[in-house]
């Protein structure tokens, strides 16, 4: 009788125990992490990668964006990028710089981790974790436009997103709240997450960057030098012909009066 009231006693314990904890995991509340549920108190792990089909990356200069007030941070690896510098601010106002610049390059002809992030969620709410790229270089400082870039996501430990689409920074609206003027960069960042391979136009003001495909103004300045040369040929025909008639008439004219 007696062990059987001390069976009884320990699985009613064990029950409240487990509801209990039950209890507080519910009462700690879900916060959502670029459209992905993480329970407040898990680690999440943002994984940034890039493959640069053609060039070594030579230089980088780029951020990350977070809501820092639902994710706080806990680490910034930069493997890919010994000797990199770190913004030393450490993303207490939801920014994360850092710049890489080596002339031996970075061999990122297959998918390479750019950045790994880890984040604490703090609490309930709506938080994105957002990317922005302003010079990505290669040996001839040239920017990189030949790209492909996707980002991983766990939540303790466990993937949830694999190989997706990273978001673009909303730039614009980063570039009214910061008190210093705002680099902007000339690295063709599109929605979509990769290059064309074709250089867009450079633009040496632009306070409303347009953040899509890049587009070639390169097509235009064929067609110009085409043209060009065209009137150049053309104008040393004409020059000649004029030349030509001018002997034939002078020739004539010399036969006529011998």
């Amino acid at each position: 009788m007696k062990r059987i009231f001390k069976l009884s006693v320990a699985g009613m314990l064990t029950c409240i125990i487990l509801l209990a904890s039950m209890m507080s995991a519910l009462a700690a509340g879900t916060a959502t992490v670029n459209g992905t549920s993480a329970p407040v108190g898990s680690t999440v792990e943002y994984t940034l990668n890039l493959e640069s089909k053609k060039q070594d990356v030579v230089g980088i200069q780029m951020f990350f964006k977070f809501s820092n007030d639902i994710l706080t941070l806990k680490d910034v690896k930069l493997d890919s990028f010994p000797g990199s510098t770190l913004n030393p601010n450490n993303g207490n106002d939801g920014m994360i710089y850092f710049n890489f610049s080596n002339i031996e390059g970075v061999d990122f002809s297959s998918e390479r981790e750019v950045a790994k992030l880890t984040f604490e969620v703090a609490k309930e709410g709506t938080a994105e974790i957002t990317y922005f790229i302003q010079y990505l270089y290669d040996i001839d400082l040239v920017n990189i436009y030949d790209y492909t870039l996707t980002y991983d996501l766990s939540v303790d430990g466990n993937a949830v997103v694999d190989s997706e689409n990273p978001a673009l920074a909303d730039v614009n609206k980063i570039a009214q709240n910061v008190e210093s003027d705002f680099d902007w960069g000339d690295f063709a960042n599109n929605q979509e997450g990769t290059g064309s391979g074709i250089k867009p136009q450079v633009v040496t003001k632009n306070p409303t960057p347009q953040i899509g495909s890049a587009t070639s103004v390169d097509g235009d300045d064929d067609k110009g030098n085409d043209m060009t040369i065209f009137y150049v040929i053309a104008a040393v025909a004409v020059a000649g012909l004029i030349a030509v008639i001018c002997i034939s008439v002078i020739k004539n004219k010399k036969s006529k009066e011998s």
